[in-house]
């Protein structure tokens, strides 16, 4: 976890194991914790009043292998509606640090 906004939400940094389709969407929702705008794999949790609309899924960063010598790393900003959010919250995206995972890898 790498924020939280009270008892609303929570801001978590997943990592898939093995790439299969809806994997973190399901396993959120396993622990009754869904992504904020996941109308497919929702919780019974009410959504807060006053957040941007749509999926609260976001790639931060993907690395890709090569066969020559150095992955590429590319990393991506937020999109409107999460960043949006994120300011109704008050999550700083530099709360997560250059790599949100890396505590626990």
């Amino acid at each position: 976890m790498i924020s939280t906004a009270g008892q609303k939400a929570a801001w978590v940094a997943l990592k898939p194991e093995t790439g299969r389709m809806h994997q973190l969407r399901f396993h959120m929702l396993e622990m009754n914790t869904s992504i904020l705008g996941d109308f497919k794999y929702q919780s019974r949790r009410e959504v807060p009043q006053g957040l941007a609309p749509g999926m609260h899924l976001h790639a931060r960063s993907l690395i890709i292998p090569r066969q020559t010598g150095k992955p590429i790393k590319i990393v991506a900003p937020l999109p409107p509606h999460m960043k949006q959010t994120f300011e109704s919250l008050g999550f700083l995206e530099q709360e997560a640090g250059k790599d949100p995972l890396a505590p626990f890898i």
